[in-house]
């Protein structure tokens, strides 16, 4: 595939963020945000250049509804297509996730004070999903050099996107909150969270963007690589 250049940009939702891929004319989005978010979303589009009908994919990284949640007003708006990891197809259409459990005590703690006090926690606006990703899928169908994998453990479905030229796009695979561990603190499957790590540290990435808090680079992830293989294996 011709090289083509393009651009990403985090796009702020208050606690959580979305990432836009582009170039001239085209556009991939990763991540919708809480419900709501997507007339915020629409208003970036047009700040750099793109119109509604220039989204061309929603990639959701997994189906919470901070990630999920906007999903169907911007297929509203954009007509975009939304593209999930196959075993999380129907939480889309349902409109709901469950919180998954806790890593460590205080995110434990913190799960089961959610599911004892907002049962409705994990409601979002469902949204039929156009594609369904197994294992791996190719972005150039969309006119960009990358690709998403399925990485499972924050959720069962968890994705990421992995650009040309580096950039890891984490959705919850990885964290970011200042003087924090990178390891998430929420995982529905521990053991395939470890595995995932152990996979991504082979992949060429060169930078991390979690959705929730700062980027990071590579040398980062390695520096917490083993503490979090020994503390959580």
């Amino acid at each position: 595939m011709e090289n083509i250049d393009y651009k990403v940009k985090r796009i702020s939702l208050g606690m959580v963020s979305s990432f836009l891929v582009f170039k001239p004319g085209s556009a991939i989005l990763v991540d919708s945000g809480n419900s709501g978010s997507e007339e915020r979303i629409v208003e970036v589009l047009g700040r750099n250049g793109l119109d509604p009908g220039m989204l061309k994919l929603l990639i959701l990284t997994h189906v919470h509804a901070d990630h999920a949640g906007s999903a169907r007003g911007l297929k509203e708006l954009t007509g975009c297509r939304i593209m999930v990891h196959e075993s999380e197809k129907e939480r889309l259409q349902r409109g709901f996730a469950p919180i998954p459990g806790g890593t460590r005590w205080k995110a434990k703690l913190l799960v089961a004070l959610g599911r004892t006090v907002a049962r409705r926690l994990g409601k979002f606006p469902g949204v039929e999903a156009d594609l369904t990703v197994e294992h791996e899928a190719e972005l150039d169908e969309f006119g960009f050099p990358g690709r998403v994998i399925h990485t499972p453990g924050h959720t069962h479905g968890s994705m990421v996107v992995l650009m040309e030229q580096g950039e890891l796009i984490a959705g919850d695979t990885f964290f970011g909150l200042k003087g924090k561990v990178h390891f998430p603190p929420f995982a529905e499957d521990l053991p395939a969270l470890l595995h995932t790590w152990r996979s991504l540290r082979s992949l060429p990435v060169k930078t991390i963007y979690p959705a929730h808090g700062r980027y990071f680079d590579r040398a980062n992830f390695l520096d917490e690589f083993d503490q979090a293989m020994e503390r959580y294996g």
